[in-house]
């Protein structure tokens, strides 16, 4: 069963797949803890993944900005051993255009084992089911050929790309509800 638990009350099932590896939860200021003391990525392009969060007073901030943001749902992602190894979210949501962006950190020991796809899995099924969205979309670093083909896997499509910071090309990418269901549906039939 992955879920979505909120601090203050029951958790929200968000899909019955009982052979999820994961489940969200509401971030909390400890989470950050844990996630500062992640080994980081060596890999240049996914410098941007390393939580370099040293100080108290950077991990306040993190945590502050997880939540002071109407616009934006983020969660933590844990394991079924209850170990934070993951941060998921939706940013730039807008309920009018009935979209948001999702962005994800798995820790740099855990990638490669389909935590990140069945966290994925389950916030997309909370954005589409729960919060009413549309469409979700994404960005990825172009050299990141593993993140792609787990988007390309879920079911998310190519858009265009563009030009970050130091000239690094990433692919847009974009799921609607309707895919999301079409493909889900196909592989429960697996």
């Amino acid at each position: 069963m992955i879920e979505v638990q909120s601090q203050s009350r029951a958790p929200i099932v968000v899909d019955e797949a009982a052979d999820s590896r994961v489940y969200l939860r509401e971030m909390t200021r400890a989470d950050v803890d844990e996630m500062a003391e992640w080994p980081h990525f060596r890999e240049p392009d996914l410098h941007w993944a390393n939580l370099d969060l040293y100080s108290a007073r950077e991990r306040d901030a993190y945590f502050e900005r997880t939540r002071s943001n109407s616009t934006r749902k983020r969660f933590a992602v844990l394991d079924r051993a209850d170990r934070v190894i993951g941060t998921i979210g939706l940013r730039n949501l807008d309920y009018l255009s009935e979209e948001g962006t999702l962005g994800i950190i798995i820790r740099a020991d855990e990638v490669g084992q389909g935590a990140g796809a069945d966290a994925i899995r389950s916030l997309l099924y909370y954005g589409f089911e729960t919060l009413g969205l549309r469409r979700v979309i994404l960005d990825v670093a172009e050299s990141n050929l593993r993140a792609r083909r787990c988007y390309d896997r879920i079911g998310f499509s190519r858009t265009g790309h563009h030009f970050g910071p130091g000239g690094m090309r990433y692919v847009d990418m974009v799921i609607y509800r309707k895919t999301f269901e079409m493909v889900e549906k196909l592989a429960r039939r697996e």
